[in-house]
């Protein structure tokens, strides 16, 4: 029989998330998809559901279908009538195709695009006019073999346009892969982009191509190549193709802004032309009418904005999805998915001139409606070297918030996030895999610090992360620690250190260097998930190996150093154990925590070499550890019976090493 607090995480983990909103052309009714977090799966494939709602009736979302396929992507046709989708209903994760679903009385869904294709559909967008759908999938595997010959067996991703009436498709055959699409306003061309092949690290290396052709699908002309990766291409009424990408430019690891190119120039030109230096923009959207919207994170302010900055909505809460519609007075109706501590996401409308009234049109997380999980506390700190402002922010459980701060210092989990072009604000999963609002229901705070690197803040905070790994994020994650020490929300007898992927790196460094700083405390335990201990080798065996790691450490990989080169040895822990050990002898006290060690045996981000290299070293040394490696599992785990046996085991390494939560 489950208990308590399997029962707990299992609700948890079964929450419903809505995504890919859509406001139908006439501004009255709301369009999105609903999953399981990051899409994972209960059962042998994950599913997905489509919804529709009315634009101001609260809690009017109805079920469009049964949920028992993965139906994904919605998009409404110009006229308002119909929905077009993706769905894998021919075969569940094996079948691919477009359906159109009638919205009259007793409509059925139908295909549009073959059924029997195995090659998933990555995009699509209808003709201005409805008539067409342009597409995006890869040609079919005409063979079966199990060799891997580097580049022989690529299967580029084609753009292709199926009539909608006849269902006849047409295929654009480029030696090239086509990343995303759009249709030019008068519907009389297609804009694309491409990278050389369809290598992940293709178009970080070689960079991105935006191109139109016509609907013939015959002219093609190049407009620009960008030096890196390009998403969100958008085509807006004042002729010109928006996409995001770096700022600059050359960097990944940097600001993120719009940027266009002239859809008539001949130049082969593109210009930035927004956000990106004291914020980012992290997604594009346009309009029925045209006008294009920006999905923007100000610090931690979620935002959606004009391309002139002008600002729409603002709330300092996660934004999972939005969807914009403009009227004839130059009013925005929006739709927005977002939650809070204790709030899980949900789907909301409101209206430029009144942001402040949000209608609630959908009631996914109901079986959480009357429970609070705790208070979320904004806090800012100065960096211990004075340059910036640094944020976080201080998860209290109920069970201890009197008022604003806790009644007394918690026993306090501190969560390092990934990226590390990443940050963390105010949501109901604020962390990964729902641990925080599980571990809040055990009795612990939480510190999410967003350091150095973090998105959110632009250009120079995000380039802190260049050739900085191990040096300003980890000096930022002490210092806020120390914040939340010092306003009395964290008990410094009782912290433990934890994070995923960069977070896992990063705390893994907190381990082998606890102590080290200032203040008067350590991390009690560590909990590594899908980490990194050594940065050499990642260069050699992550998937993006040859971008990331180059352009973090400054071009630091192997190929591209001398002998005896070893500056990244600085930033990987697995060096730096010989060193805590003679410290702890010196200290006569244990300088690494006892370690929980949490990996995807499939991750091929961070490869689960990077757990065993660290179990070795914990054992060699003799320091309590866990190893879990989970079988199949990538770097973000599919499984949903994982992630509840990953968030039980978190909850007791808590429990056992900062004391009882409770």
């Amino acid at each position: 029989m489950a208990t308590s607090n399997e029962q707990l995480i299992q609700s948890l983990c079964d929450l419903e998330i809505p995504k890919s909103i859509r406001i139908s052309p006439d501004r009255k009714k709301v369009l999105y998809s609903s999953e399981l977090t990051w899409g994972h799966r209960k059962g042998k494939f994950a599913v997905s559901t489509l919804w529709l709602a009315s634009t101001d009736v609260p809690d009017s979302s109805v079920q469009l279908t049964p949920g028992l396929f993965r139906d994904y992507a919605p998009a409404w046709s110009p006229d308002g009538t119909a929905v077009a989708f993706i769905s894998d209903r021919a075969g569940a994760g094996t079948k691919w195709a477009l359906y159109l679903l009638p919205l009259q009385q007793g409509g059925e869904a139908y295909p549009i695009t073959p059924v029997g294709n195995a090659s998933p559909i990555t995009a699509f967008a209808f003709s201005p006019c409805g008539s067409h759908i342009a597409f995006l999938s890869a040609d079919e595997d005409p063979q079966s073999t199990e060799l891997r010959a580097w580049g022989e067996s690529w299967r580029f991703t084609q753009l292709r346009v199926v009539d909608v009436r006849t269902k006849r498709v047409r295929t654009v055959k480029l030696d090239r892969h086509v990343t995303g699409l759009c249709w030019s306003p008068d519907g009389t061309r297609i804009g694309f982009s491409s990278c050389l092949t369809p290598d992940i690290e293709e178009p970080h290396l070689t960079g991105t191509a935006i191109s139109v052709i016509d609907t013939d699908l015959v002219s093609i002309e190049e407009l620009c190549h960008f030096p890196r990766v390009v998403i969100d291409l958008t085509w807006a009424v004042d002729g010109h193709l928006y996409f995001c990408a770096g700022v600059p430019a050359s960097k990944t690891f940097a600001g993120h802004g719009v940027y266009r190119t002239d859809s008539g120039s001949r130049d082969h030109r593109y210009e930035w032309s927004a956000f990106g230096l004291e914020d980012d923009s992290i997604g594009l959207a346009r309009d029925s009418k045209g006008t294009l919207v920006v999905h923007v994170q100000h610090r931690l302010d979620s935002r959606v904005c004009l391309l002139d900055g002008t600002v729409l909505y603002s709330k300092p809460e996660e934004l999972e999805a939005f969807a914009v519609e403009s009227d004839a007075d130059g009013n925005f109706v929006l739709a927005v998915a977002t939650s809070n501590i204790n709030q899980p996401a949900e789907v909301y409308t409101t209206n430029s001139s009144n942001e402040e009234t949000m209608t609630k049109i959908s009631n996914h997380g109901n079986r959480f409606a009357d429970r609070r999980f705790g208070t979320c506390s904004f806090l800012t700190q100065i960096s211990s070297d004075g340059e910036v402002e640094l944020d976080a922010l201080y998860l209290t459980p109920k069970s201890y918030a009197s008022s604003d701060t806790p009644c007394r210092p918690l026993p306090t989990a501190v969560l390092i996030h990934g990226g590390p072009n990443t940050r963390l604000t105010n949501a109901f999963n604020t962390y990964y895999y729902m641990l925080a609002p599980y571990l809040l229901s055990l009795g612990f705070g939480i510190l999410l610090p967003n350091y150095r690197g973090s998105s959110g803040r632009g250009e120079r905070f995000g380039s802190y992360s260049i050739g900085g790994l191990g040096v300003y994020d980890y000096a930022d994650v002490i210092t806020l620690t120390q914040c939340a020490i010092d306003r009395g929300y964290a008990d410094k007898e009782r912290l433990l250190v934890g994070g995923w992927s960069q977070g896992g790196f990063l705390t893994n460094l907190c381990s082998v260097r606890n102590g080290s700083h200032d203040g008067d405390w350590r991390f009690r335990a560590a909990i590594a998930g899908s980490s990194i201990c050594d940065i050499d080798s990642m260069a050699l065996t992550s998937d993006l190996g040859c971008v990331f790691e180059p352009e973090l450490s400054r071009d630091g990989v192997a190929w591209n150093m001398d002998f005896d080169d070893t500056r990244n040895r600085s930033a990987s822990a697995l060096w730096a154990f010989k060193e805590a050990s003679r410290r702890a002898d010196a200290e006569g006290a244990p300088v690494v925590p006892p370690m929980l060690i949490l990996h995807g045996e499939a991750d091929a981000r961070c490869p689960v070499t990077q757990a065993w290299a660290l179990r070795r070293a914990l054992r060699s040394y003799d320091i309590p550890f866990e190893l879990v490696i989970y079988p199949r599992q990538g770097h973000f785990y599919e499984d949903q019976k994982y992630w509840v046996d990953m968030v039980l085991r978190t909850g007791r390494w808590c429990e056992k090493y900062i004391g009882d939560g409770r």
